[in-house]
């Protein structure tokens, strides 16, 4: 087991960590398969959506210019009827508006139609859903469901993306270390068991037998290890949900940042109470958000309920005693905790 003495500051332990990192190589894949991965580059629409007019709903297709000043005593006559049409159907060239299909009368060889309509009523114009160039996806955002819709719409048919890989290894069958997986997954990780991998968390229950060096000075979590060899990088953590969570949000989060492309968020509010830290150790905060501020909920410790209740993260740095009640916390928030969204 790490003795305090062997402690490091977590502050070298992550230098370690980060040391010489560059995000991972881009790859393509099909927009269909992008949704959760984090995008490469700032996607932008080649051409307005949609590049005609639509339908909005079903009626009859007319050409809003042509029934200017339209009324029941004074209808627009036409030689043919206006063509019907069906929600999300194309409008014919000149159309930018649907009216309901009782909107047209037969009038001996004419057709009438007594009521005016405005450009895009009962209809998208062209441009309307998207502008040509707008941004779909920025650079190191994660395409959401409706990023994968935008993108299809406006004729992109594959993406680049960063997907850092993960290997989760040794004593990894419990539920603290599918909590674990989970985690990294809805983070943008590709998550196995195989290596190669960009980062190697090996959990074992006596993390220093098995790897042995110093950790970081950090509560909970100071019984992991980090080892380094050649390009492979192994983070050794305990088992239990507790440690994980720390070896999580202390060093795995800024890890998967930088491979990744893209930065953690921070969130900065008032604490409802003070919270009293070790001085010497970084002690992992959880916090609950309030209407006030954060509500701290357990300081160096994590405990299940903690965890359940929790919406963001702060380390407490090792020259820290605490915070007042009122000072301001910056903290990581656990939804969307990747900038920028």
């Amino acid at each position: 087991m790490s003795s305090p003495s062997a402690l490091r500051p977590l502050d070298e332990v992550l230098a370690r960590l980060l040391a010489g990192l560059h995000p991972v190589a881009a790859e393509l894949l099909p927009v269909a398969d992008a949704a959760g991965w984090v995008a490469a580059a700032t996607l932008r629409a080649p051409a307005a959506v949609p590049v005609r007019p639509l339908a909005l709903r079903r009626g009859i297709a007319v050409a809003s210019a042509g029934l200017i000043g339209a009324s029941p005593h004074a209808p627009i006559l036409l030689a043919a009827p206006p063509p019907p049409v069906l929600s999300g159907d194309e409008l014919p060239a000149g159309a930018d508006a649907v009216l309901p299909a009782d909107a047209v009368a037969a009038s001996g060889p004419f057709h009438e139609i007594g009521q005016p309509a405005y450009p895009g009523e009962g209809a998208a114009l062209a441009g309307s859903d998207l502008a040509a160039d707008a941004a779909i996806v920025a650079a190191g955002t994660t395409i959401t469901a409706e990023a994968v819709l935008a993108l299809t719409l406006a004729g992109i048919a594959s993406v680049s993306v960063r997907r850092p890989r993960v290997a989760v290894t040794g004593e990894a069958d419990g539920p603290a270390a599918a909590w674990l997986r989970a985690w990294l997954a809805q983070a943008g990780c590709m998550v196995t068991e195989a290596l190669p991998a960009d980062l190697v968390l090996r959990l074992a229950r006596d993390p220093a037998e098995h790897a042995p060096g110093a950790g970081p000075a950090l509560q909970p979590g100071g019984e992991a290890v980090l080892v380094l060899d050649a390009d492979r990088r192994t983070l050794v953590l305990s088992p239990r949900f507790d440690a994980l969570a720390a070896g999580l949000f202390a060093l795995v989060m800024p890890f998967l940042a930088a491979a990744a492309g893209r930065g953690l968020r921070s969130l900065s509010r008032p604490l409802t109470r003070k919270i009293v830290s070790q001085v010497g150790l970084a002690d992992l905060a959880l916090l609950r958000a309030t209407a006030e501020g954060w509500e701290p909920l357990g300081v160096g410790r994590i405990t299940l309920a903690a965890l359940l209740a929790a919406d963001a993260v702060a380390v407490l740095g090792p020259a820290s005693e605490g915070a007042a009640a009122g000072s301001m916390l910056a903290a990581m928030p656990l939804t969307e905790p990747f900038e920028p969204r």
